[in-house]
Formats: C-alpha cells, structure tokens, sequence
C-alpha cells in the first residue's frame, strides 16, 4: 500500500505549498502561487498543482499549466513565456542516509508521476530548476530526457575587479558617456521596448503586455524583485532589466534595450550595479539566464559564471490517448 497520497491542491492547501517552495532547495520564485495564477489569467490557461502528502504534511508536488488541444486534449507545461522554471519540489529528506534519501525522492517523485500520467496528458513537458539534479526516477519511468544549461555567479565573492578586461572598458565607456543607472518602474515603457527588441529580430513577441502587468505588480506586492533602468544624460532609457528574487537566489528575469544605444556599454554597466546591489541585499547567487543563446552566452561569460545543467524531461501519452478515443486518431 502506498504511504503518501496525491491530490491536486485546492487554494486553502497554497499557504502550505509557498512555504514548502521556501524550504525546498528545488522552489523558486516562479513556483509561488501568485506568480503561476497571474501568468495562467495573462495567458488564458489554467494552472494545476499536484501535492504529495502523508497525512497531512506536504512532501512534494509539481506545478503545471495547462493548454487545451483541438478541443480535445490538454497538454501540460510546467514552464511559460515568463516562468523558465517550475515543475517539482521536494521537501528535505528527514535522513541524512543517501539510500534513504534517494528512496523518500524516488517515492515521492513515483507518487506524483502515477498522478500525473492518470491525467491522459497529450503531451508533458517538465523545465526543473537547475537545483533539481536526480532525473532518474523519471527516466526509469519511461520519460525522456533533454539537458540546458544556466549561468551563476556566486554573489558573496563578486567583485568587479574580477570580471574580463572588456567589460571593464565597456564599463568605462559607459561612465564617460554619463550613462547612470537608477530605479525605474514604468512596465508600459518597459513592455514597449521589449516589443522593439523582439520586432528587430523579425520576431512577434513571445509575451502580451497583460502577462508583463500581471507579475510586474506581483513582483512588487510580494518585494521579490525590481526594475532598474541604464539612462542617458537626457533621460532615455539605454537599457532596463527586471530582476526577481526567492530565499535561495536571483534571477535575471528579462531585460530590454534600445536600439540606438547598443554600443555605449550600458548592458554592461547595468549589469555590473545590479550584481552589485544583490550581494548588498545578501543575496548568495544569480541565475543569470543566459546559457542557452549563443550571442547572450558570450556576453554572459565574460563575467566569469559557473555554467550548470538544468533538465526537461517529458511524455508524450499515446497508448492512453489511443485506449480513450479508439480508431479516431492515428499517431
């Protein structure tokens, strides 16, 4: 008989749901329950959370949203435009014993998988975060594997003097230029400029402005995150980033610039204050966010990063979906 018991969270179990993202190594702040309900309203999809529990205490669970197919089918994302990361946490194991470790996480992850694959998804798609490292009781179960990779950087140790010779010059271009960074707050000008960032690559952009409002506003009703703007002598804004925050880390959320001012060294400067005020607020380490994209990546390297992996792993449900709607669909 299986020990724990699996059930979707209802909203009275999200007190205890954010408290176990605080205390398991594997939360972030996009696994909080504010940041999955107002990117699932901005997106029009809805949000499930599954909850691993003996008796009454919750061990484990995993976030997903959810996004119909054809009218038929519902397929399942733990991640969005705006949340890199989610899927599962796991609360510390009560015993210091790898063997006993390893069998409370394979337990707990088994648990939510039955639940999980009880579903009938079409298709799943799980982005944990880096800190999730053991993939192996999903690959044991017939899940397939994908690995990313994220850039930290240790912010007790970050000193300036430590970065590459370029980017100290391209930060003293910048303070030549009289280019200065401060707080900024205006998310419709924000949003504006991330659009231009993506119409310059010929791209639509991969957000709405509502999903930008919704966690903007998150952000600063729960004090887990700011934005900060790079501007010119006259007042425009070269460049802004917003960066977010949990009990365990940073994260470089996104970051918008204007075209005309690429080449006065303000990505680089701002990105030099804001590493620089995290580790004033005692913030140990950032995610910077950067690995995956060639260009992003070579800039984010010369601030001398740790680069780690991160895992997707996911199922694609075709013997279920085939024993629910028999010779109707072929795959």
């Amino acid at each position: 008989m299986n020990k724990y018991k699996v059930a979707e969270l209802t909203p009275r179990d999200f007190a205890q749901w954010d408290a176990l993202v605080d205390q398991s190594v594997h939360g972030t702040v996009f696994h909080k329950t504010g940041w999955l309900d107002a990117s699932a309203r901005a997106l029009g999809r809805k949000v499930k959370i599954f909850g691993c529990f003996q008796d009454d205490q919750l061990l484990g669970g995993c976030s997903l949203f959810l996004e119909q197919k054809w009218g038929l089918f519902t397929s399942a994302y733990s991640w969005c435009n705006t949340a890199p990361y989610g899927g599962f946490i796991l609360s510390p194991s009560p015993s210091s014993s790898v063997h006993k470790k390893e069998s409370f996480s394979r337990d707990v992850i088994e648990s939510l998988l039955r639940a999980i694959e009880g579903e009938h998804f079409l298709y799943v798609s799980i982005q944990n975060s880096p800190e999730f490292l053991d993939i192996r009781p999903f690959t044991w179960n017939g899940w397939e594997s994908s690995v990313f990779y994220a850039y930290y950087i240790d912010l007790t140790n970050y000193l300036e003097a430590n970065i590459d010779a370029s980017l100290k010059r391209y930060i003293r271009k910048a303070e030549k230029s009289r280019i200065f960074i401060e707080p900024y707050s205006d998310i419709s000008r924000y949003y504006d400029l991330y659009c231009e960032t993506y119409i310059r690559k010929n791209k639509e952009p991969p957000a709405p402005r509502s999903l930008f409002t919704e966690l903007y506003s998150f952000i600063k009703d729960n004090n887990c995150g700011e934005m900060i703007a790079a501007k010119t002598p006259e007042g425009e804004i070269a460049c802004a980033e917003i960066i977010v925050w949990d009990t365990h880390q940073a994260f470089s959320w996104t970051a918008v610039s204007d075209s005309r001012f690429l080449t006065t060294g303000a990505s680089t400067l701002i990105m030099n204050d804001y590493l620089k005020r995290l580790k004033d607020r005692g913030i140990p380490k950032i995610n910077i966010m950067m690995a995956n994209v060639p260009q992003l990546s070579s800039f984010a390297s010369y601030f001398n990063p740790t680069l780690v992996p991160c895992y997707e792993i996911r199922r694609r449900v075709k013997n279920n979906i085939l024993s629910l709607v028999p010779n109707r669909f072929s795959f």
